[in-house]
């Protein structure tokens, strides 16, 4: 059996780490920094954070044509040096404007950097070992997600908030100086490239992209509403229910990798969204805090399967040249549900007086819908359409 844990292979994990560390460190205090610096309104808060959610959808598809194009070492370097960059840029920002400008820098950074570091993974893991290797890159993402927020909310009332923006920096630094470490696989670029969609978007994975969306919209969701819908359940300690749910991804880790390499896509698609249906049922009608948390821990477990199980499907469904498209068709999808989830729970909310549980409920009707798509459609096409 090939190596999986090159040297190659620990450094892609490890800058990949620290660079979602730094953005998840200070992605939680940006709110207050926010209110604090430029004494906006929740609403005017809300729309300046989201100009970085609109910036990563634009261009997130151009960043699958880049990685593919160019050398994907180089984007990778380059990407990763202006996402430090970004955040002086914040610092430096004196007004709403310039602010705003910034934010919008960060996600179109974002969407280059994330495409390009999950394309270079895929380029040195063994392909017989694809899967096991997705899901152990993407560890490195779910403990950044865990241990970021605890670390900048801890900065954050103990010192000034330049703190968070030095340490910000300084693990940024530390990851791209991994980073030049790395050696990506020589592979042939094309000096003359044919522009069409599929170079922007991975067409043949459009139906596997929609039902992405049944999911990720219930993330955009969750993470909006879970902490209010906690405080309106009267449950302490909120944000334990963030490190169940990470708790629960990382078991999945170990496991679910090896079967995708061994075959069991499908097995592992429809178990994915039936765990997560469940647990948000269970989230909705959560009338303690043992329910509570043990939905998140299921929660967490649901998509610690399904975030592999997709992206090897979306690399699958590509050559070997499409590889950056599959990625980056994959995370706009992502991007586009979390963003979807964002806005109508919003809406819903309103409609619902504030009853937050009916949110999840929808949820859990919205990821059954998802089984059903995929066996009527998305399972067959993925069968037809896989390259390899």
């Amino acid at each position: 059996m090939e190596k999986l844990w090159s040297k190659d292979f620990i450094l892609t994990n490890l800058s990949n780490f620290l660079m979602a560390f730094a953005f998840y460190l200070i992605g939680t205090t940006m709110p207050f920094y926010i209110e604090e610096q430029f004494h906006t309104t929740e609403s005017e808060t809300g729309l300046i954070l989201a100009s970085y959610i609109i910036a990563t959808l634009i261009l997130r598809p151009f960043s699958g044509f880049i990685v593919d194009t160019f050398s994907r070492k180089k984007v990778y370097i380059i990407a990763y040096f202006l996402f430090v960059f970004v955040y002086f840029g914040y610092m430096w920002a004196s007004t709403i404007t310039l602010f705003i400008i910034a934010r919008m820098m960060h996600g179109g950074v974002w969407s280059v950097i994330t495409t390009a570091s999950s394309t270079i993974a895929i380029d040195v893991i063994p392909a017989k070992r694809r899967g096991e290797g997705i899901g152990f890159f993407g560890l490195t993402t779910t403990l950044a997600m865990a241990v970021g927020p605890f670390i900048g909310l801890y900065l954050y009332e103990h010192f000034d908030f330049d703190y968070n923006f030095y340490s910000t920096i300084f693990f940024g630094i530390i990851g791209l100086l991994t980073a030049l470490l790395i050696k990506v696989p020589v592979r042939e670029i094309k000096t003359k490239t044919v522009i069409s969609l599929d170079r922007f978007i991975l067409k043949a994975a459009i139906p596997i992209g929609i039902n992405l969306l049944f999911t990720a919209i219930c993330y955009g969701m969750l993470f909006t509403y879970a902490a209010k819908y906690g405080m309106q359940l009267g449950i302490e300690n909120i944000g334990l229910f963030f490190l169940f749910m990470a708790v629960g991804m990382m078991a999945t880790r170990f496991f679910a990798g090896k079967l995708l390499d061994k075959g069991y896509v499908n097995q592992l698609m429809i178990a994915s969204q039936a765990t997560i249906a469940l647990s948000f049922l269970l989230f909705g009608i959560a009338n303690s805090e043992v329910l509570f948390f043990t939905s998140a821990l299921f929660i967490g477990f649901g998509y610690g399967i399904a975030s592999p199980t997709y992206q090897t499907m979306f690399v699958n469904m590509g050559t070997n040249d499409q590889r950056g498209t599959a990625n980056s068709t994959f995370f706009s999808f992502y991007d586009l549900g979390i963003g979807l989830g964002m806005v109508l729970s919003g809406f819903m909310a309103t409609y619902f007086n504030n009853e937050f549980k009916y949110l999840f409920l929808i949820c859990s009707a919205s990821a059954t819908i998802g089984i059903f798509y995929y066996l009527l459609i998305s399972k067959n096409i993925y069968r037809i359409k896989k390259n390899n």
